[in-house]
């Protein structure tokens, strides 16, 4: 138990299992009660090595009823694994350790501290890391791949109770370090590891249509510019400018948009500039074309 006490723990022990119940009854909650799988029922009381020894058993079941958020760990170093250990089905869900070597237990408890830190948190340091996460995921972006505040502090705490159990995966708490500062460090570093492993993809234009104000679709492929000159342009710059507005002087909407793409304005810049909605804009668009087109060919006024 020396080694606990070196890692800060206060001890209080108990050398049978009627002692136990009751400085437990005293003194209860712990952080962790550790149990002896065959420690004795009673003081001078010699136990029968022949038969399975009870008296862990019985005073984990007892401290159970008593509080059932309690948590325990068996220690049943007379058994080669956990599987040979015999215990209820209520017992099945706490912790085993058969390793004489203290290894186990040692991860067990560094695990349990880690679960308790994270019970502990208070209303106002789980809304400052809500906030932090928040920020972080909106900074990804695109990147964030649809993760949410939530997952990446689950993330920052799962990657915890990992490196609670081992040196070489997810991370480790330094228990010098503040809980919420360790947290907030461990989401800085998954949110920016999730950065850098995201590969762009093409986006789809369904992606990033976006609504106006009148709740139009605007998608900026609209304004990606052309190595071509624009088909509109083009019919345009055949004519005389002059010429071609006094065609359109009557109606508004169809001025708007030839004035637009006379100086060079791609359809949103229109829409925004020309004081023209995008639902007035595609018919205007289409007589313009007509008109132009039209004239062209000849069928329908004159060069």
């Amino acid at each position: 138990m020396d080694t606990l006490e070196d890692k800060g723990y206060a001890v209080r022990t108990a050398w049978n299992a009627e002692e136990g119940l009751r400085l437990y009854c005293d003194c209860a909650p712990f952080s962790v009660v550790l149990i002896e799988h065959g420690v004795p029922q009673r003081d001078k009381v010699k136990p029968d090595y022949c038969k399975h020894q009870t008296g862990g058993i019985e005073l984990a079941m007892a401290i159970l009823k008593k509080n059932r958020s309690q948590r325990m760990i068996l220690m049943a170093f007379d058994y080669g694994n956990a599987d040979e250990v015999p215990r209820p089905a209520e017992l099945m869900d706490i912790p085993l350790v058969v390793d004489t070597k203290n290894f186990q237990l040692q991860k067990l408890l560094e695990r349990l501290r880690v679960h308790q830190a994270i019970e502990a948190l208070s209303p106002a340091e789980l809304l400052k890391l809500q906030k932090f996460a928040a920020f972080r995921i909106q900074g990804l972006g695109r990147t964030a791949c649809g993760r949410t505040w939530v997952d990446l502090l689950q993330e920052a705490q799962l990657r915890t109770l990992i490196g609670a159990e081992s040196t070489i995966k997810g991370r480790h708490w330094n228990k010098n370090v503040d809980f919420v500062r360790h947290l907030t460090g461990a989401m800085l570093s998954i949110s920016s590891s999730w950065k850098r492993k995201f590969k762009e993809e093409a986006y789809l234009e369904s992606e990033v249509i976006a609504l106006d104000a009148e709740g139009h679709e605007l998608s900026p492929i609209d304004d990606i510019p052309s190595a071509d000159t624009a088909a509109d342009r083009s019919l345009i710059a055949k004519e005389k400018e002059d010429e071609v507005l006094r065609v359109f002087r009557e109606d508004v909407n169809a001025t708007r948009v030839l004035q637009g793409l006379l100086v060079g304005m791609k359809k949103n810049e229109i829409i925004q500039k020309r004081g023209i909605s995008n639902k007035e804009y595609q018919p205007a668009m289409k007589r313009i074309r007509m008109k132009l087109l039209i004239g062209k060919n000849g069928s329908r006024g004159g060069r």
